[in-house]
């Protein structure tokens, strides 16, 4: 058989190869700005895909979003203390405020056996008003999601109880809306170690960022020579930071 009658009647006939002959000629007669378009566009990654690890929190561009810090939730929560867990979000929520960052706060049940959020953290937020919901995952929740949408912001970052679905569970739905999400761990909490194993394997499954309050803050602040830096680390109210200052003030004298 020779060349013509394979390509003629073979496996690979005229209609076999037809694509293969397209794609070659529109590469060849693509200009360099249309073959660089085009190899773009298969290597372009969309905010989900992009590595969140690499990428720092920026003030301008970060909302906290804190669900379910509620009083009844607070007495299941094993995995830290109730003192710490307080102590810990009411933090982060006054270091955001300092750096002008957007807090929003949802909470479900209030009427029943979870009741109100938590008086420290409604104090340290005067005039956020608790968004309050059924939906069991926040980001179900129009209102919530309008409420960061309107802040115009792409990084989220959440803390709430219980981790594995208070805190996860928004967190999952803002990554897959193309959001840059991180979880708080130390501003969360949960009722026994398999919870929170399992929320912690589900957001690294999922390529979600877990931080710990203070290192939320710092990160926002970037400098340590900005005129906001002192307020900052006064609202963390880190003990070790309280420390290091007494030992420096007593060496100086």
């Amino acid at each position: 058989m020779d060349r013509r009658t394979f390509l003629g009647t073979g496996t690979l006939g005229a209609a076999a190869i037809a694509p293969f002959a397209a794609a070659a000629a529109s590469a060849a007669f693509s200009t360099p700005a249309e073959a660089a378009a085009q190899k773009k566009d298969k290597t372009a990654m969309t905010p989900s895909e992009e590595n969140a690890f690499l990428k720092l929190l920026s003030r301008d561009d970060t909302v906290v979003l804190l669900t379910d810090h509620q009083v009844g939730l607070y007495t299941g929560v094993r995995d830290i203390t109730v003192g710490d867990l307080k102590h810990n979000v009411v933090a982060l929520a006054r270091a955001a405020q300092v750096l002008g960052v957007p807090v929003i706060v949802t909470a479900t049940m209030t009427d029943g056996m979870w009741g109100p959020v938590i008086p420290e953290l409604l104090e340290a937020l005067p005039g956020v008003e608790p968004i309050v919901r059924t939906r069991i995952n926040a980001w179900d929740d129009e209102r919530v999601r309008k409420a960061i949408e309107k802040t115009g912001r792409r990084q989220v970052v959440v803390a709430g109880v219980s981790l594995e679905i208070c805190a996860t569970y928004p967190a999952l739905g803002a990554k897959a809306a193309g959001y840059d999400a991180r979880v708080v761990l130390d501003a969360s909490g949960t009722f026994n170690e398999a919870k929170r194993t399992a929320g912690l394997a589900r957001l690294a499954g999922a390529g979600i960022p877990v931080m710990d309050y203070a290192s939320v803050a710092v990160e926002m602040l970037g400098d340590n020579a900005d005129p906001k830096a002192h307020d900052v680390y006064g609202a963390l109210d880190m003990p070790f930071a309280t420390l290091v200052w007494q030992v420096t003030s007593s060496v100086k004298k």
